[in-house]
């Protein structure tokens, strides 16, 4: 199965879509279902806003997750294959869907979309601007959420 391509720009249009999908059912095009991926999304804004617990060496925030994080900004969109630090993965494996968890990860978009704190210990870059992280969290959700197609017809 093809996965959708969709670029969000706002959270109003990531929580569009987590409801649309909710609502209309969807067919998974990867390995993870929708409360899988709100789990995933919601711990990564969340650990954005709030910290992670962990930085990455100098090295590696400075060269390659620089040069990968700005890619993705340009390009707006991820590669898929590559490997979810295991704090980040879900660990919700039930395959009826939460709505519990994708209330929660609805809340994390509505937070980070009016966050305005410091990402002075963002835990993958330095020097990381409140506007590109939040950029960056609709281009993660839209990666994400394209594994999953709608089963009734709507805007892809």
């Amino acid at each position: 199965m093809k996965r959708r391509t969709i670029d969000f720009r706002s959270a109003d249009e990531v929580i569009q879509d987590i409801n649309m999908l909710r609502t209309s059912g969807y067919e998974r095009a990867g390995n993870w279902n929708l409360t899988q991926a709100c789990q995933h999304l919601m711990t990564t804004m969340n650990g954005g806003m709030d910290g992670f617990g962990f930085r990455l060496p100098l090295v590696l925030r400075a060269t390659v997750i620089h040069w990968g994080f700005r890619y993705s900004l340009r390009k707006r969109k991820l590669g898929k294959g590559f490997p979810t630090f295991k704090s980040l993965r879900p660990t919700h494996m039930d395959s009826v869907d939460n709505d519990a968890i994708i209330d929660a990860c609805v809340d994390s978009c509505r937070r980070a979309n009016g966050f305005n704190g410091s990402m002075e210990e963002y835990p993958l870059l330095d020097n990381l601007s409140v506007d590109d992280w939040r950029d960056f969290m609709w281009i993660h959700a839209s990666h994400h959420l394209s594994f999953l197609i709608p089963t009734t017809s709507c805007p892809t």
